[in-house]
């Protein structure tokens, strides 16, 4: 069976016309089977939106990437800004490994981050396996909120259950995998 022309996305045209038909032209029901998004499993489309409503997402979530970005530049790995001998304090330490000194599944994911500001993509991976992808991830991230507000554009992902079950599966191994990875090289590097 061939695709439905009249259909976009999840949006079927021939509906629309159901209500207001074109002069001239014959609505046919379209076969549900015979449409081109059977059997798709996710959609990315992006609509016109407005400055205010753009000012509710898209600004909020480029803000704080883009600050994430900045304190990565800034701040070494070893909590020094960068060219200078100023140290700052660390506020905040893992509770899992204060108590038990074992890495929880996120330990060093801030100083791999750190590093990555630097390029420094061996440290990064020492810190953390997955900070470089990750730091690239939200590096692809800010560029679409950036090209989205530029637009006009909001960008909207639409994924069904069963592919975001096996997504969320699995993420949780690989961050399992990446998580014993660590363990294996902070033992190693002796940042354990």
């Amino acid at each position: 069976m061939a695709c439905n022309p009249n259909i976009i996305g999840t949006m079927d045209l021939t509906a629309a016309g159901r209500v207001v038909p074109a002069a001239g032209r014959a609505v046919v029901p379209t076969d549900k089977a015979a449409d081109c998004s059977a059997g798709t499993t996710f959609s990315l489309s992006a609509r016109k939106a407005s400055h205010r409503e753009q000012a509710v997402i898209e600004v909020p979530i480029l803000g704080l990437l883009l600050l994430v970005f900045a304190v990565s530049l800034l701040v070494a790995p070893d909590f020094h800004i960068r060219g200078t001998a100023v140290s700052l304090p660390l506020a905040y330490g893992c509770p899992l490994f204060t108590l038990t000194g074992i890495p929880c599944l996120l330990c060093g994911m801030t100083r791999s981050f750190l590093a990555m500001g630097g390029l420094d993509f061996g440290r990064a991976f020492a810190f953390h396996p997955l900070g470089a992808i990750l730091f690239g991830v939200l590096a692809g991230l800010a560029a679409t909120m950036a090209w989205s507000l530029a637009r006009g554009r909001r960008i909207k992902l639409s994924i069904e259950p069963e592919l975001r079950r096996r997504l969320i599966a699995g993420t949780a191994l690989i961050l399992i995998i990446a998580w014993v990875v660590k363990l294996v090289v902070w033992r190693r590097t002796g940042l354990i």
